[in-house]
């Protein structure tokens, strides 16, 4: 049952961040900013979920298990994001320079 709720947190983590970093790119029409975000909120929510983690399983050692829970995977889609932003800006600056 503990590996339900852990799947069911870092699911939860990881679309509540994309969610965060969508809105506030609605707000500031910012794609970096956006990716900023979630690589900051990476280690923000490995760290908490560390400590949740370690309460769940009731062991001191279950907090390195929380910081490899959401961590990583936050990081690569920061990553994806960035590089979309990337992608965005040198076909938006293509666009700009053809006409």
């Amino acid at each position: 049952m503990t590996k339900q709720h852990l799947m069911m947190l870092l699911i939860f983590t990881i679309v509540f961040v994309n969610f965060i970093a969508f809105f506030y790119y609605r707000i500031t029409k910012n794609i970096y900013f956006s990716a900023f975000i979630i690589l900051i909120s990476a280690g923000v929510l490995a760290i908490l979920e560390g400590f949740i983690v370690m309460m769940i399983l009731d062991d001191a050692f279950g907090f390195f298990f929380g910081l490899n829970l959401v961590g990583p995977y936050l990081l690569i889609n920061s990553i994806i994001v960035f590089l979309i932003a990337i992608v965005v800006s040198i076909v938006k600056f293509s666009k700009r320079s053809k006409d």
